[in-house]
């Protein structure tokens, strides 16, 4: 048992030793990894990454194939030409009734007028009134408020009741891009006081439907199918849920969201539905084919009118950048029907919990070969295909309705490789290894020099120490007396002379020990500096180790320098008296030769 134990811990000891690089190498990729996903992050809150999200998902719009045109839809279009032909503008109520008069014998399944009467335009008035109030096909339009004083929205024309009027107004994103559309929602309350007209679209105190959701439901009526609101306050249509836009849904940060809105699927860019204008329809041009059982949509369709909209498919177009508002409308509601009826996905989103595993994800693919590598075009050549390849999933995604984050796990990928390439280059280029060494260095010269006045102030406080203090004092004194009796007492020089070998003695006794002291701490010192500083420290370090050596060295040769001056002191004291004997012996003598 012994010996499998044994050869168990000797391989254990090997693999260990065998992947040890590979586990610092996952250690430094998952931090490395770690902090760029959290960065990333912090900047999606702060909304940094959001105009580069909305730009790769008006990107990937463009790149999507147009589907063919809804065939349940037409559009009626008031064109410049149809303006010149008729020789009016705008056009007038008489015109307008004409039209939906022609529309309503062709059988449609419901008209949406996407045309503002709420004052007289022309004469015809009366007419169009009389229409509006007799037909249940047509829907008007109305604009809500933006609840200022001085915009209290637009009222639907009159004859229309309430529950066939949808406002007509579209919520866009910075820059006037219509991503979104507003199903349902509560017109918001005026500020202050307004003399304002109350009317259907500034009335605070309702919920209205949109011109494109009313189309929508009537048109599903006649298919048995009827709204419902789930416990979640979630708009179902039969089996489909229009699921409402949330603030960080897909690529946008804290966007607004107010009412109930959905993100636009746009169908096409060039044609959604069948188009004809309205001189065709009065001229009775247009096929009863294309109107009988279908939604049939009336607005402007020329830019004079101001009603168009910037979309993703805008982009990088010199011509066609607008899209009408009534072209908008029917987007929106073949968007609708075809979810309802033909399973067309709605744009769904992933939780934010799958978006940061999926960012991270890219972040440690772009780690671990970033490691891998070493030769810089190789590593150019395998983040470039990564990138296409980041962008082909997310594109792929899209296709199949889902709107996942593109710009942020593209520089998940970036970020993460550069800075594993970054610390490699740093760390072979020795920087990293010097910058090591000199901190560590730092921290063990201040760590020995600390431990070394910790012991100077341990002998400080020593009974040893405070002797010698003592017996240091004694001598002093003893030596003040000494000098004070030679000059006023010079007959008993001779008779205290004896005693100078015993004070010699005790002096020699201090000095001796107070170099032995000396000694020790000096060996001492050496010695603990040895134990503590690492042979690459000592190597490295060289001159930094013997100046933290000459620091200590100061503070004891304090008591040598103390013990020198009293030995200096006891010799000159003892020449003055010898000189002082010698010159009484000498004064004795010559008395005596005179006598």
């Amino acid at each position: 048992m012994s010996k499998i134990s044994n050869k168990i811990r000797s391989a254990a000891a090997q693999l260990s030793q065998m992947y040890k690089p590979s586990l610092a190498l996952a250690k430094s990729v998952l931090i490395a990894s770690a902090a760029v996903t959290l960065s990333l992050m912090g900047a999606r809150q702060l909304g940094i990454l959001e105009p580069i999200e909305l730009s790769a998902y008006d990107q990937m719009v463009r790149w999507r194939p147009d589907e063919k045109p809804d065939s349940r839809l037409l559009v009626v279009g008031i064109t410049e030409a149809d303006i010149q032909k008729l020789k009016q503008w705008p056009i007038s109520d008489r015109k307008i009734a004409e039209i939906l008069q022609k529309l309503e014998k062709m059988q449609p399944a419901v008209i949406g007028l996407d045309v503002l009467r709420d004052v007289p335009l022309g004469d015809g008035r009366q007419e169009l009134t009389k229409i509006l109030q007799k037909s249940d096909r047509i829907i008007g339009v109305c604009l809500v408020t933006d609840g200022s004083p001085d915009n209290p929205g637009s009222p639907p024309a009159p004859g229309l009741p309430e529950n066939r009027v949808g406002f007509a107004d579209f919520g866009v994103d910075a820059g006037g891009i219509l991503r979104k559309a507003l199903l349902f929602m509560k017109p918001p309350t005026i500020e202050g006081k307004s003399s304002a007209q109350k009317h259907l679209c500034n009335d605070d105190s309702q919920v209205l439907y949109s011109f494109n959701l009313q189309l929508a439901l009537r048109y599903l009526e006649g298919q048995k199918i009827s709204p419902q609101l789930a416990p979640d306050q979630s708009l179902w249509l039969g089996k489909t849920q229009l699921k409402q836009l949330a603030s960080n849904d897909g690529g946008y940060t804290n966007t607004e969201v107010r009412g109930y809105q959905i993100l636009i699927n746009y169908r096409s860019r060039r044609q959604v539905a069948n188009q004809v204008r309205i001189t065709d329809v009065l001229e009775g041009k247009v096929d009863p084919n294309l109107v009988k059982d279908k939604i049939v949509l009336i607005g402007y369709t020329t830019e004079t009118v101001k009603d168009f909209f910037y979309t993703p498919y805008s982009g990088r177009q010199k011509s066609n950048q607008f899209m009408p508002g009534i072209v908008a409308h029917a987007q929106v509601v073949s968007q609708i029907l075809s979810a309802v009826l033909d399973n067309r996905p709605m744009l769904w989103f992933w939780p934010e919990w799958a978006e940061i595993l999926w960012i991270s994800g890219w972040s440690i693919v772009g780690g671990t070969l970033a490691s891998r590598m070493a030769h810089p075009a190789k590593l150019t050549v395998t983040f470039g295909a990564l990138l296409s390849g980041c962008c082909a999933i997310g594109f792929g995604i899209f296709l199949l309705g889902g709107w996942v984050p593109v710009a942020a796990p593209a520089l998940a990928l970036i970020l993460t490789g550069g800075s594993i390439v970054s610390a490699e280059r740093f760390n072979k280029a020795g920087y990293g290894k010097a910058i090591s060494d000199r901190v560590k260095q730092v921290f063990k010269i201040e760590i020995d020099q600390a431990k070394k006045e910790q012991q100077v102030a341990e002998i400080t406080e020593s009974d040893f120490f405070k002797e010698l203090q003592q017996k240091k004092d004694k001598l002093r004194i003893s030596k003040q007396e000494t000098s004070e009796k030679v000059p006023s007492e010079p007959q008993e020089i001779t008779a205290t002379t004896p005693e100078l070998p015993k004070a010699e003695s005790q002096t020699d006794d201090y000095l001796a020990q107070l170099q032995e002291k000396a000694k020790q701490h000096k060996q001492r010192a050496p010695v603990t500096e040895s134990e503590s500083s690492s042979p690459t420290g000592a190597i490295e370090a060289g001159g930094g180790a013997s100046s933290a050596e000459t620091k200590p060295d100061d503070e004891f040769s304090d008591l040598q320098t103390k013990a020198k001056q009293m030995r200096q002191r006891r010799g000159a004291q003892k020449r003055i008296k010898d000189e002082k004997i010698d010159s009484l012996t000498d004064k004795e003598d010559l008395e005596g030769k005179e006598e």
